[in-house]
């Protein structure tokens, strides 16, 4: 059966080769990422290498909380139905930037880009039940200083990378527990290292190390269009799983329902100004 699936970040090697897995599948795409010509260069390979002409793209910055409502509400109004949302986005940034929202733009991009468009798109997934929702994260273990979570006071490139991916799974276990008895189901996955354009801003040895661990991201494409679509995965959600098709344990803290509480309600707040 042809599903209609939004994915973000498709301009990405994880996200492109994901895209171009469950083309192979028959389904309809929407592609979607900032860039205009790297979307359309993206959908003519697609089109040109699986032979699946169902391939929109939607434009749109994932750091910016207006442009992700906007095109939420494209989506809503365009399609009748959606039957994953596979949220792949992300960056990496060494040096502190703002967003258009004054947020850090990696706890804008990783963390509020998700949040926001999981959000917007409920009522659509909803009205598609069984739906799905996967987002990419990562064995996190930072924990969340509050206090300072826009790195004002003091800035550190792998501590705002690696709390935006702790919000990743944070958000998934809350998200699962407030969806229960939708017949939505929410996971979120681990691609291992993987050559990308994610680790062009890390310093010299750490680039150097990541580079060297990294594979093509094949393997990771199969395994996550799997957790998208297979029928094995029906009713399964909140949980974490990696390229293996595993399920992993994330760290306890991940698990504070304190917390995870006070990131929604956070998250919340922010995307409503």
């Amino acid at each position: 059966m042809q599903k209609t699936i939004l994915i973000t970040g498709v301009t990405g090697s994880i996200g492109g080769a994901t895209a171009h897995e469950l083309a192979k599948g028959g389904h309809h795409l929407v592609l979607l990422a900032r860039n205009q010509q790297k979307l359309e260069a993206l959908k003519a390979d697609i089109i040109a290498k699986t032979n699946n002409t169902s391939i929109d793209i939607l434009t749109a910055d994932l750091s910016h909380i207006a442009s992700i409502k906007k095109v939420a509400q494209e989506v809503k109004q365009k399609y009748n139905r959606l039957d994953a949302l596979v949220n792949i986005a992300a960056i990496f940034r060494a040096n502190r930037e703002l967003s258009k929202d004054g947020l850090e733009m990696m706890f804008a991009t990783n963390h509020m880009g998700p949040f926001v468009l999981t959000n917007e798109l409920l009522d659509l997934l909803k009205q598609s039940k069984p739906a799905r929702i996967v987002t990419v994260a990562a064995p996190s273990t930072t924990k969340l200083n509050f206090d300072d979570l826009q790195g004002e006071k003091k800035y550190s490139s792998m501590y705002s990378f690696g709390g935006s991916k702790m919000m990743n799974l944070m958000t998934n276990y809350t998200l699962a527990k407030k969806l229960e008895g939708t017949n939505i189901t929410t996971n979120t996955f681990h691609p291992g290292l993987v050559k990308s354009d994610l680790v062009k801003e890390m310093k010299g040895p750490l680039k150097l190390i990541v580079n060297m661990m990294s594979t093509k991201p094949d393997k990771a494409a199969h395994s996550l269009s799997e957790l998208v679509t297979s029928e094995k995965y029906n009713g399964v959600s909140g949980k974490f799983f990696d390229f293996k098709q595993k399920e992993k344990k994330s760290s306890a803290y991940s698990h504070d329902q304190a917390m995870q509480e006070k990131l929604w309600n956070l998250s919340t707040e922010l995307s409503n100004k």
